[in-house]
């Protein structure tokens, strides 16, 4: 006599298993997390290039502020081109006019450089490249700082203005 389980099968005319075999779930997972794996490896990589563009624009957006700066004290724009001096430099909120301007700006703008950028430098430079009889003054603003998202690789960027 035959089971009630085969004669129902044999009734349907099928005896196939439905649903998913652990092999079958096991590879899938593996697909997915093989996909996932690579999607977390982009958004790292994603991060480290978002970090060092951000720096760079500090970089940019601090050169640009130096020049600015520059421009709207022509008349005093060859005391920019100094060697920074801590003691001289001084961040203070409320500067008379005049030298102490110039040397309270450099202090505010040299301590933005090094707090903004990582290992930041900078140095302002007369250009000597251009001739002394001119009425235009030319200056080399050069920053310098560490990029971490590029193995702490050094970054070195320059800038040249013009001042008439």
């Amino acid at each position: 006599m035959k089971s009630p389980d085969l004669i129902f099968s044999e009734a349907i005319g099928s005896n196939r298993v439905q649903g998913f075999t652990l092999i079958e779930v096991m590879v899938t997972l593996l697909i997915l997390s093989v996909g996932l794996l690579g999607l977390a490896g982009m958004i790292g990589q994603s991060l480290r290039f978002n970090q060092g563009g951000y720096t760079r624009s500090q970089g940019t957006f601090l050169a640009y502020e130096i020049i600015d700066l520059m421009r709207a004290d022509a008349n005093n724009a060859d005391d920019y081109a100094v060697i920074y001096d801590s003691n001289i430099h001084v961040c203070i909120d409320n500067p008379d006019a005049g030298d102490n301007l110039v040397n309270a700006t450099l202090g505010c703008w040299y301590n933005r450089v090094a707090r903004e950028l990582p290992g930041g430098t900078a140095t302002i430079v007369n250009d000597p490249n251009v001739a002394t009889d001119s009425n235009v003054l030319e200056y080399e603003i050069t920053m310098t700082w560490i990029d971490r998202s590029n193995n702490n690789q050094v970054v070195n960027q320059t800038w040249m203005v013009e001042i008439s």
